[in-house]
Order: structure tokens, then C-alpha cells, then sequence
């Protein structure tokens, strides 16, 4: 843990804004956060923005879509609460130099943290409509984050646009003070100078399938194949004749992954825009309560992608990776149930969702977004629609999240049980 103590809310910002720009400097999202001790002002961890780290030839390249902050700074506590003993998230307060996206609101939801905000982000952010009525979120999950979020006063001497008063809950720390005009303004500016070029660069880091060859066809020797099979046995060993088209072969591996894993709830396959399987992973609730199977699924492909590439480009493997292994957008997620409509952690998952796509996916029927069954609370799936339509507009207007049910199942309804 580190040793600074914090004296006021501009300190905090101020360490928050050190790692945006450090996040700016590495050519991913300009954002940083911060894990602060309520009681003592102790400052526990901070970290910034890691969805693009840079390969070895310095070519900017997406790591990790969900490595934002504050997501970071959750899966951070969980990995090491028992280790260093440290409070429950109702006693901490993450410090955010933005306004946090769809997943990591989700994700702090979920865990339970207090969560103190400098700027906002009209677009993505879960205050874009900054009047802190949480429209963004499903109702009963409205008030949870009015009692835990806040939103830093500013000064008058900032522009009439950014004067405002502190909003939120009455124990996010530093609540009572006022951040300067200088923290507020860099927090904003430093992460739109960043978003484009960003999101850019991690919607296209991947070939078209068609300038790309089918991974099923390398040697099982293949570095490739091994980086994949260490996470889960059967990748690339099931291929099904339609990547958009999950059949009974798809079901089966889903019902069993889920079967095999202790304390989870759902699995969630993804397949390659050859048909293959790549990955098919449960929920690891044991972790934490934020390791929902869809995180577990993109995160592990992604990593495995750049860790792939980064020993291409150190002439460690021979095989391009590049060839083989391309962006999410072309291939097909398939959830066992879909998610339910009324829990944090499915606001944390489309949030993903919308991470990994990072802007428009291809315009294909069906989409590359499915599952099986309903959610498995007995919930019906239409209800996930308003959870959908009322994230910020970015997952509704770039990525244009779009879920379905598997055709499969829509033809074979006796199966549908």
C-alpha cells in the first residue's frame, strides 16, 4: 500500500490527473483513479487506463478492453483484501478523474465501493446527463449509486458550464470540499484529447477475416493454439459451419463448463469468424463477485492476443498472430442464459461488451452478441431491452449493443428447457 496521506480533494484529483496523463503518454484512454482509506485519507492504490499498452515495436495495441481504472482498481481489491487486510469497500472511496463508463459503474455497484468523480463524460460516462438521476441504470439500481457516487463541487471561478455543487453520497470522501478550476478543466481536457485516436486504434487492431487464415489448420504445436488451450483445453479443436450460427455442439460445451465450475451462475463461449472455438469460460465467483464470465471470456482472449503479438514482434514465434487471431467485432460471444436485467453486474458486462467493440461492429445478421436461454432467474429477456436502450449513448449509438437469442434454439424450441 502506499504511504500518502491525502489532505483535501485537490490532492486526490491531482494524483488521479498524474495517471491520466501517464495513461495520455502510453496511447490509451487518459483516465486514472485512486483507492482512498475514508478514515485515514490513506491513499491504497492507484492506477491508470491499460486497454492499449504498446508491443515491442511501439505499435499501439489493445492489451486488455476492460483495463480501465477503476475496473482495475476493483479487481486490485479483491486480489489482495486478505492479504493486506484491508477495509470494506463501504469504508473506501475509488477517485476517479472521469465520470466512470457503463462496466466500471457495474463494477464498483457490485463491489460496494464509494465512488468520488472530477469530469464528466457526456457520452459514455453513467452521469452523462449529469443531473444524477442515473437514468443510465435499471430503476432499483438508481438509487445504490445516488447513495455512493459523488460529484466534486467546483469553483465559481470556472466556466458557468462546469460551476457546480457537490451531489451524492454522504460517504464518499472529501464530499464537503471544492476542486480547482486547473483540476477540473486538465481531468476533461487530457481524456479528449485522447478518446479519438484511442478508440480508433482498438476498433481496427484486427485483420478483416478475409485477409486471414483459419487457426484450426496451424499444428497443435503452434504457439498459438498452446497460448489458448493452456485457458481452456478444447480451443480450436470444435468448429461449427456458421461462426453467427451456435449450435448443439456450442450448448453442450456451455452447459458443461458451467457444470464443472464451482459457485457461478452462467459461461460464455466465443468463436472466431471461422467457426472455431476459442474459448468457453463459467463465471470464477470465488475470485470476486466482478468475475462474471464474459469479463473472464474477453479479457482472456484479449491478453492472449497481445501477449501473442508482442512475441511475434520480439522474434520469439514465428507464427504472425495477426494472421489468425483478429478482433472480437468479426467473431460471435454466446452467453449459456442471458444476463439479468435487474443485477449490477450486467450493467458491468454490456459495459464490457461495449468496451471490447470500442465503436461500430459489422453490420451482420445474426449479431455477435447471443445466448441460449433466458436469464436463469426466470426473468424473460425482453425485459433486458429498456437496460439496453438507456446506457449512455455510446453503447447505443456507436457500438449499438444488440443481443438476440441463438437461432438455433429459435428453430428447435423443444429444446428450449
Amino acid at each position: 500500500m502506499s504511504s500518502i496521506i491525502l489532505n483535501d480533494v485537490n490532492e486526490a484529483v491531482s494524483i488521479a490527473l498524474e495517471q491520466a496523463t501517464a495513461a495520455s503518454n502510453q496511447t490509451t484512454f487518459a483516465v486514472g483513479g485512486l483507492m482512498v482509506n475514508n478514515s485515514t485519507g490513506e491513499v491504497i492504490y492507484a492506477i491508470h487506463n491499460n486497454v492499449i499498452i504498446p508491443l515491442t515495436n511501439n505499435m499501439s495495441f489493445t492489451f486488455d478492453p476492460t483495463a480501465h481504472g477503476e475496473r482495475q482498481l476493483v479487481y486490485w481489491y479483491y486480489e489482495n483484501k486478505e492479504a493486506l487486510n484491508l477495509p470494506e469497500p463501504s469504508q473506501l472511496t475509488v477517485i476517479t478523474s472521469l465520470d466512470p463508463c457503463a462496466m466500471c459503474a457495474g463494477a464498483l455497484l457490485t463491489a460496494g465501493f464509494n465512488v468520488g468523480v472530477s469530469a464528466i463524460d457526456t457520452y459514455a460516462g453513467i452521469n452523462c446527463a449529469q443531473n444524477f438521476e442515473f437514468t443510465t441504470l435499471p430503476p432499483n439500481l438508481r438509487p445504490v449509486a445516488q447513495a455512493t457516487f459523488g460529484y466534486y463541487a467546483s469553483g465559481p471561478s470556472c466556466p458557468p458550464s462546469l460551476t457546480r455543487q457537490y451531489v451524492g453520497g454522504s460517504d464518499v470522501a472529501f464530499k464537503e470540499e471544492v476542486l480547482t478550476p486547473a483540476n477540473l478543466l486538465d481531468c476533461g481536457s487530457v481524456f479528449n484529447q485522447s478518446v479519438d485516436t484511442v478508440r480508433t486504434t482498438s476498433n481496427s487492431s484486427g485483420l478483416e477475416p478475409s485477409q486471414m487464415q483459419d487457426p484450426a489448420n496451424l499444428p497443435v504445436t503452434s504457439p498459438i493454439i498452446a497460448a489458448y488451450q493452456k485457458i481452456y483445453s478444447k480451443a480450436f479443436t470444435i468448429k461449427i459451419s456458421d461462426s453467427r450460427l451456435p449450435d448443439q455442439q456450442i450448448l453442450d460445451e456451455l452447459q458443461e463448463t458451467l457444470a464443472s465450475a464451482s459457485n457461478a451462475k452462467n459461461a460464455v463461449a466465443f468463436i472466431d469468424p471461422f467457426g472455431n472455438l476459442v474459448l468457453c469460460l463459467a463465471d470464477t465467483f470465488d475470485l470476486s463477485p466482478v468475475h462474471a464470465a464474459f469479463m473472464n471470456v474477453t479479457q482472456a482472449y484479449a491478453k492472449t492476443r497481445w501477449g501473442l503479438m508482442n512475441e511475434y514482434e520480439a522474434g520469439d514465434i514465428a507464427e504472425n498472430p495477426e494472421l489468425y487471431l483478429t478482433h472480437p467485432k468479426y467473431g460471435t460471444f454466446v452467453f449459456l442464459y442471458a444476463p439479468d436485467p435487474y443485477e449490477s453486474n450486467t450493467t458491468m458486462i454490456f459495459g464490457a461488451y461495449g468496451s471490447t467493440m470500442e465503436g461500430s461492429i459489422p453490420n451482420m445478421f445474426p449479431t455477435n452478441f447471443q445466448f441460449y436461454y433466458p436469464p436463469s432467474n426466470g426473468c424473460n429477456f425482453a425485459e433486458l431491452a429498456p437496460v439496453v436502450n438507456n446506457l449512455p449513448p455510446f453503447y447505443t449509438e456507436s457500438v449499438n449493443i444488440s443481443m438476440m437469442q441463438v437461432p438455433f434454439l429459435v428453430s428447435n424450441p423443444t429444446r428450449n428447457s
